[in-house]
């Protein structure tokens, strides 16, 4: 039996567990947050907390794991990339490769340098009279769009790039070019370089202007913007000796031309596995765990087809939560609920109350409502301000 352990326990890598528990692994979840639902379903609960990579380095060392598996954020994989690099684990790049996906302004000076469709970027404040004004900032290393800011003209950028630099671990901050066009993600897994199986999706945010809360998989995009990010997804695993596993693309697009936003090869956050796997019947989260315990992806895999919405429900404003529905004309409706009646709720980035998976009845439905989603919830919250 292999000894494995899952680096988060937070609920969005409850399809991760779901598909190492089924393969009778041996599972050990790592994360301080002893209340998060990870740990009361694995068969070993370790609480520390794995941003102490000192602390989480020990004890991997100390343990007899058969692979680590990173959760849905980016502290867990940077913090397990840097111990793999030591134990030589499987499914990691070497560390310097990881930390020019991960880190913004690393990946636009590695983007510049090879040519790749990004937008002009600068990681130094005082250049930014350089840039064409509106703007971009944020910080190189936080995730669901804190920090993140769009400045209209030189006069601002001090001040937002303070703001970034204090949701930065690193302290360090990068400014691009604003981008018109839509917003998409690329998930692609690749085997020796090449892509076995991808997925395109549409994603809108519209209760925070940086953080997916309503998404779908595509069915708009233009095959030809699909054909060249394939082609620049195999090329960038070439062009960095990349592992197998997954290549997980942001970028904006007007349906003529591409923009590369951001790229992880972590598993995205707030059940895009579930998405995916409602959506096209494949298991996200089980190709995602594999190369990491040490096995091989499939050579192909064949898609079904659902017409699926995910949207998680945020506020703007923080209050206390009382409870959620969504009236929207569906084939089927999935609440997936994170709060309790009575419990604080932040406002978004910050926090959400649950994620809605909406099975619609044709690609025209799902394609028009996707975007409108927040406008079917009908969230009941408490007029009182919560206490600070």
């Amino acid at each position: 039996m292999k000894n494995i352990l899952l680096c988060d326990a937070n609920f969005c890598v409850l399809p991760i567990v779901e598909t190492l528990k089924n393969k009778n692994y041996h599972l050990s979840v790592i994360g301080s947050l002893l209340s998060d639902p990870a740990h009361t379903i694995a068969d070993k609960s370790v609480a520390i907390n794995y941003a102490d990579t000192d602390l989480l380095s020990e004890h991997i060392l100390q343990s007899d794991y058969d692979g680590i598996v990173p959760g849905c954020n980016d502290r867990s994989y940077l913090s397990l990339a840097e111990v793999a690099e030591k134990a030589n684990y499987p499914g990691f790049d070497n560390l310097e490769t990881v930390l020019t996906i991960h880190h913004k302004d690393k990946f636009r000076a590695y983007a510049e340098l090879h040519n790749y469709p990004v937008s002009k970027a600068i990681s130094d404040m005082r250049n930014a009279y350089t840039l064409n004004f509106p703007i971009i900032i944020k910080p190189v290393d936080s995730f669901s769009g804190k920090g993140i800011n769009k400045v209209e003209n030189i006069e601002e950028v001090e001040l937002f790039w303070k703001e970034a630099e204090s949701y930065s671990v690193s302290g360090s901050v990068v400014a691009e070019e604003f981008v018109e066009g839509k917003l998409y993600s690329h998930s692609a897994f690749i085997k020796n370089k090449k892509i076995v199986v991808d997925f395109f999706v549409s994603e809108y945010c519209t209760v925070y202007p940086y953080q997916v809360n309503s998404s779908n998989i595509s069915t708009q995009l233009n095959e030809n913007i699909q054909k060249d990010l394939r082609e620049w997804t195999e090329q960038f695993a070439q062009d960095l000796d990349l592992c197998d596993g997954l290549i997980h693309t942001q970028f904006i697009s007007d349906n003529d031309t591409f923009s590369l936003i951001e790229i992880a090869r972590r598993c995205p956050g707030d059940l895009y596995s579930q998405l995916i796997q409602k959506s096209t019947g494949i298991n996200y989260a089980e190709l995602y765990s594999m190369p990491f315990c040490g096995l091989e992806l499939p050579d192909s895999v064949e898609k079904q087809t659902k017409y699926i919405s995910r949207h998680t429900v945020s506020v703007d404003k923080k209050c206390i939560f009382i409870s959620s529905s969504i009236n929207i004309d569906s084939l089927c409706i999935q609440n997936v609920q994170l709060k309790y009646s009575g419990e604080d709720m932040k406002a978004a980035p910050f926090d959400k109350s649950g994620i809605y998976f909406i099975e619609h009845k044709s690609a025209e439905d799902m394609e028009n409502l996707t975007e409108k989603s927040k406008d079917f919830v009908v969230l009941e919250t408490l007029t009182i301000a919560p206490k600070d």
